[in-house]
């Protein structure tokens, strides 16, 4: 299976991905922040990122930027799990980071299963 990061500033939100992805077989890794990731980054390379846009001190937005900056991350599948709306001017922002997928808060659970194996392919 895949080694996954979750990133989250709600703990509630990383538990729930984590509870159904570890369910599923995936190894999973957490942080709380963009900033937080990117130091985690530093030493490891996921399969899958999921990162929350809506974050204190990096959010995923800034995240992304500065990740997908980072060739030795080029082939690192993301999925954006927002609350927010997302309107044409977004999608554009997060087709410009390569991102697989969105999924919309709250998601079921084979939501995120189906997400999770759509990305990774």
């Amino acid at each position: 299976m895949a080694d996954i990061l979750v990133v989250d500033d709600d703990p509630i939100n990383r538990l729930l991905l984590t509870t159904i992805l570890e369910h599923h077989g995936h190894a999973i890794f957490e942080a709380a922040d963009g900033a937080h990731a990117l130091g985690w980054l530093k030493e490891r390379s996921p399969d899958l990122i999921i990162v929350d846009l809506n974050m204190p001190r990096m959010d995923g937005l800034e995240f992304l930027k500065v990740f997908r900056a980072d060739e030795r991350h080029a082939g690192v599948a993301v999925v954006i799990h927002t609350a927010t709306l997302v309107d044409d001017g977004l999608r554009a922002l997060l087709e410009l980071y390569a991102v697989a997928g969105v999924l919309a808060k709250p998601c079921e659970p084979h939501e995120v299963v189906d997400s999770v194996e759509s990305a990774l392919r």
